[in-house]
């Protein structure tokens, strides 16, 4: 592997999950992907690369370079949207460390019993 990090998702969560990678690994190839241009924009900003689309789209995953991702943070504000997408990346990565962050707790099994590698609640005084 080649210590690629994707990200799905830049709301709040994952441009945290941004922030903390360069912190502790400053040369990091890190890739974003999310649907919204605006994200993109910032994440190119912060020092990302960056593109547009959908974590469940295909095409969107392999210009992201889903294949030689190393790890894949799902940081989408909806778990129905990062279940989905948890699902339809580990068809295409299946030794990647899937984390994902979901924002109700009771659907932690759910995601355990998935394809993710880590699930992680995120807490309700942190959404905005």
């Amino acid at each position: 592997m080649t210590d690629h990090i994707l990200v799905i998702g830049y709301g709040d969560t994952g441009r945290c999950a941004v922030n903390a990678v360069l912190a502790a690994q400053p040369d990091a190839r890190l890739t974003v992907l999310d649907i919204d241009l605006f994200a993109v924009v910032e994440a190119m900003a912060n020092g990302a690369s960056a593109i547009l689309g959908d974590g469940r789209d295909r095409c969107a995953l392999d210009e992201a370079a889903i294949d030689a991702a190393d790890r894949v943070i799902v940081a989408v504000p909806d778990d129905l949207a990062a279940f989905l997408i948890t699902r339809a990346v580990r068809p295409y990565n299946p030794d990647a460390v899937i984390v994902v962050v979901i924002r109700e707790a009771e659907n932690h099994a759910l995601f355990l019993s998935s394809d993710a590698t880590s699930v992680h609640i995120r807490h309700p005084d942190e959404l905005t």
